[in-house]
């Protein structure tokens, strides 16, 4: 009996953890067809689909049938555990009302608009039709639902669960001397998979760069490959273009294995650096602005940085939450104060994201120099009186580019905390990058 009551406690407690989940993700009640429901009841057990879509949308209303096609599908004919809740980015509540009148599912109530901000920040949406696909414990499983909708509409694969490395990567490639290379040949190796193509002017850039540091890296004896993965548009400038690379390439007419490898890294744009360890774990999905500016790979292989310099990699900043710092001018030691809590905290953010198999919560980064390329043409975004001081902000640009100008004169160490806590618990008041 004691066994019994034991288990029947550790489901009843996977159970609350479950809904509390869904219920922190989008609020106690949720907009049904016969009005509102209890997030908990209605999520509890299912795969869910967050869809940000709006009304004023051409791609989203041209998506939104075939969602409903496939959502009928799996729900009505399958008898799937699944719901979708629609997140509005429609302009009014008449344009919401319109809209979800053509939905079969649930929505986030529109005068939540706090808590949209919250999940296109939280999911990282940089544009609409976005399905992002969760599991029954809230956990990511595809940001890119959309795709996977238009591959599979009868959904087949179901809950569309992303390949692993290994099964898209592939078993062979091609080697400088023409001849194939096995994966097996790469154990032990971290392996760089670059995305990029002939008539790109900014890979046409990059190549040369990466080029000197592969071969530099290969004197030095470091494990380290890279293989290119072209979006040429014909085999004729994929070889013109291979000849000016020292490492290895995926064949060119195995179109597949190079869309498959874009999908699984969410490649949107190119140049792309992806690295992966020797186990196929993704070190930084692209490397490619901390590779250039590390000539003699002293930084390899890239990995998450606790702090970073924003003039040197701004590549996180438009994707995540931030904590920035300027120096100003601040003394060296107040400066090294701050950064070191920065550091820290930066830091804890890494481990705990690597235990959750997620993204961090947070990236920091610093400028020394307000008249770096990229630090001042953000400081001059939020249109200060004063940008000689140092100074602590937090700048959210996926929610609608906000920002919270912290201290602006000396921030201590104890600032940083302190700032954070309060984007957490909703007390910031935010201003809009200009």
């Amino acid at each position: 009996k004691q066994w019994y009551q034991r288990r029947v406690a550790i489901t009843a407690g996977k159970l609350n953890l479950r809904m509390s989940t869904f219920v922190s993700l989008f609020g106690d009640k949720l907009q049904s067809k016969d009005g509102e429901i209890p997030t908990g009841d209605a999520l509890d057990g299912k795969v869910i689909g967050v869809y940000f879509s709006a009304h004023w949308c051409p791609p989203c209303r041209t998506f939104t049938p075939e969602l409903t096609k496939t959502y009928k599908k799996l729900v009505e004919e399958q008898k799937k555990d699944f719901e979708i809740v629609f997140v509005s980015s429609d302009n009014d509540d008449a344009g919401f009302n319109e809209y979800y009148g053509e939905m079969p599912w649930l929505a986030l109530p529109y005068v939540e608009r706090e808590r949209k901000s919250t999940l296109s920040s939280k999911f990282k949406v940089s544009g609409i039709p976005t399905l992002v696909i969760l599991d029954k414990n809230g956990s990511v499983i595809t940001k890119d639902g959309r795709s996977q909708v238009d591959a599979d509409p009868e959904g087949a694969s179901f809950p569309w669960v992303p390949p692993e490395v290994k099964d898209v990567i592939g078993n062979d490639f091609i080697g400088k001397d023409g001849a194939k290379v096995g994966l097996d040949q790469l154990k032990g190796k971290y392996v760089g998979i670059y995305f990029s193509a002939h008539w790109c002017p900014p890979c046409k850039g990059f190549t040369p760069v990466l080029a000197t540091l592969y071969n530099k890296m290969k004197e030095k004896g470091s494990n380290f490959e890279v293989i290119f993965a072209s979006s040429d548009k014909n085999e004729a400038q994929f070889n013109e273009y291979y000849g000016e690379m020292p490492w290895l390439a995926i064949p060119y007419e195995d179109r597949k294995r190079k869309t498959e490898l874009s999908q699984k890294f969410s490649v949107t744009g190119i140049p792309c650096l992806v690295i992966l360890d020797p186990e196929m774990n993704v070190v930084n999905s692209n490397a490619r602005l901390r590779a250039q500016h590390d000539t003699e790979g002293a930084d390899f292989p890239w990995g998450p940085k606790p702090l970073i310099n924003l003039d040197d990699d701004p590549t996180n900043i438009n994707d995540y939450p931030s904590i920035f710092f300027v120096k100003g001018e601040m003394s060296d030691d107040e400066a090294a104060a701050v950064k070191d809590e920065m550091k820290k905290l930066g830091q804890d953010y890494i481990n705990k994201a690597k235990q959750r198999k997620d993204d961090a919560e947070f990236m920091f980064f610093y400028s020394d120099n307000k008249g770096g390329k990229i630090s001042s043409q953000l400081i001059g975004a939020m249109d200060l009186s004063d940008n000689s001081k140092g100074m602590l902000i937090l700048i959210d640009i996926p929610d609608q580019g906000k920002f919270h100008l912290s201290v602006h004169g000396v921030p201590k160490r104890e600032h940083v905390q302190l700032l954070i806590d309060g984007y957490k618990g909703k007390t910031l008041n935010f201003s809009q990058l200009q």
